[in-house]
């Protein structure tokens, strides 16, 4: 009887513990995470926008949580949630979901070109992406049915796509960038367009000039049980397409074929290749056959479909403190240092164990990134970068990178000794946070 007693209970912390264990993210631009759940508690941490956390525990007020990067502290319950909205395009379905489960569905009507990304004003077509809901209106006009949920199209990857194709300006593209990060409604008149809303008026077929139709009584419904404001929502093409950018390292197995690309086609270490070479903005780059240890790192992410170039300066633009060593940002140059990269890494990357990988270590996957410390005096120690690739035949992994002036783009043992010693590990994340 004792035994059974003790079975229970066990059984018992085991329910909970795993009920416990579900996914939060912030309602707000930067929640502030507290050391204990205390108002005058010292911030010890943010939680931005739309990103999960691990929820732990709840008391009175307060969600004990666990972050990306393994930091613990408590944020208001209220400013968080676990329910989200998720479409599926070719489906023609809405998701309302809890965590990773799904509460409610609902059909839906697309655009008129439903198939497509969304890429200007008038094409018809419904965008994809990681969204917020920026505007709810209860008594929307006629033409939006019975209610309007207006989403944060367009965002920071449709800016950068912009400002390349020279449909918006500078200017446009930095007020998009800075009115995502404050969680406000993007400019709405540019030839991107805008006015993208989950409203109602009818699911029978596609018929919106790129809204999300619902049913006024599935709208009704869905507006009354969305968190107000800055709920996520996720747009794919279908249900294979989450599959796909949801799997496992899939972005590091992007990464890691952009790597292997520049291994194929060959890259060299050049004293040129050191300066300051002016390229264009987004998505700039100068000749492929030369380069230093952080464009190994540039170039196998945009493989992914992370341009680090427009990353970094969006940062800076953002977060100025963040790198007291720039008075002025420079779009030639950031994004090829790897102090930079290392601050933005620390943001927006999984950070992982520092410790060296041995024979079946599991924490090193191809496409990770890896920081090193080479011992030379520059005023940093994360002086080196490379990508990890294969595994040797003792099992440690090998990397992809340029070592330094004279050498040409190889995968080294750079894990299996003392030298040179491993200073950052990171691993990159959904596609769709990017």
């Amino acid at each position: 009887m004792k035994q059974l007693t003790i079975t229970i209970f066990i059984l018992i912390i085991a329910i909970t513990q795993n009920t416990l264990a579900e996914k939060v993210y912030s309602l707000v631009p930067h929640l502030n995470i507290r050391k204990s759940a205390d108002i005058k508690s010292p911030v010890i941490g943010k939680l931005q926008k739309g990103v999960w956390a691990q929820k732990i525990s709840q008391s009175g007020k307060w969600n004990k949580i666990k972050t990306k990067f393994g930091l613990k502290g408590y944020v208001s319950s209220k400013l968080t949630s676990n329910l989200w909205i998720k479409v599926y395009k070719k489906e023609r379905k809405l998701f309302l979901v809890r965590d990773n489960s799904i509460i409610e569905s609902y059909p839906i009507g697309l655009g008129f070109s439903p198939e497509t990304d969304k890429i200007k004003q008038g094409d018809g077509s419904t965008p994809l992406g990681l969204f917020y809901i920026c505007e709810m209106l209860k008594d929307p006009k006629a033409k939006y049915g019975a209610r309007s949920m207006r989403i944060s199209y367009p965002e920071s990857e449709d800016a950068r796509r912009g400002l390349k194709e020279g449909l918006i300006t500078r200017v446009q593209y930095q007020k998009i960038i800075k009115d995502i990060n404050s969680g406000k409604v993007p400019p709405q008149n540019t030839a991107l367009g805008g006015s993208i809303r989950i409203h109602g008026g009818g699911s029978w077929i596609n018929w919106t000039l790129g809204c999300i139709g619902m049913d006024d009584n599935d709208v009704t419904e869905l507006f009354s049980r969305v968190p107000a404001k800055n709920c996520r929502v996720e747009i794919y093409r279908d249900e294979n397409h989450f599959k796909t950018v949801n799997a496992k390292n899939y972005m590091g197995t992007k990464i890691y074929e952009g790597a292997k690309k520049m291994l194929q086609s060959g890259c060299s270490y050049t004293n040129k290749a050191t300066g300051i070479l002016k390229i264009s903005f987004p998505m700039g780059d100068f000749d492929k056959k030369i380069g230093v240890c952080t464009d190994v790192a540039i170039r196998s992410l945009r493989n992914a479909g992370i341009d680090l170039q427009a990353e970094i300066y969006e940062d800076i633009l953002l977060r100025p403190g963040a790198y007291p060593q720039i008075r002025k940002p420079n779009t030639s140059i950031d994004h090829r240092r790897t102090r930079n990269l290392k601050v933005w890494f620390d943001k927006k990357m999984t950070k992982l164990s520092n410790l060296k990988p041995f024979d079946g270590n599991k924490d090193w996957l191809p496409g990770d990134i890896v920081l090193m410390d080479t011992g030379v005096n520059n005023g940093t120690i994360y002086d080196h970068i490379g990508i990890v690739g294969k595994n040797d035949k003792n099992g440690i992994p090998l990397i992809i990178n340029l070592w330094t002036i004279g050498y040409e783009i190889e995968e080294m043992n750079l894990l299996g000794y003392s030298y040179p010693e491993v200073v950052g590990h990171y691993r990159v994340k959904n596609p769709y946070i990017y």
